[in-house]
C-alpha cells in the first residue's frame, strides 16, 4: 500500500481523490507513523432478516396508489435516452 505524509496528502489532496477513485487505498502517515487510510467506501449489505424489518415497518400503500402513480406517470416524459452516460 503506498504511503503518503500528511503534508504531502494535503499537497496534492486532489490527485489522491483520483487515486481512490481508481480503487487505490493510501495509508497517510505523520511523523512517519500511520494515522489514517484513505480508500474507496466499503459496501454495506443488509441481511435478509433486517431487509425484512424494514419492509415490514414501511408504511402500508393505500387504494389511490396506483391511480396516483398512473397519472404521475402520464404526466413526465420518458426519458430520450433510457441509459445517458
Amino acid at each position: 500500500m503506498p504511503r503518503l505524509s500528511a503534508t504531502d496528502a494535503a499537497r496534492s489532496f486532489s490527485e489522491l481523490l483520483n487515486r481512490v477513485l481508481d480503487g487505490e487505498e493510501i495509508e497517510i502517515t505523520r511523523a512517519g507513523a500511520p494515522v489514517a487510510v484513505i480508500g474507496p467506501p466499503r459496501a454495506r449489505f443488509l441481511s435478509a432478516d433486517r431487509f425484512r424489518e424494514l419492509v415490514a415497518s414501511a408504511p402500508r400503500v393505500d387504494d389511490e396508489f396506483a391511480v396516483d402513480l398512473a397519472a404521475i406517470r402520464r404526466e413526465v416524459e420518458a426519458p430520450r435516452e433510457p441509459w445517458p452516460s
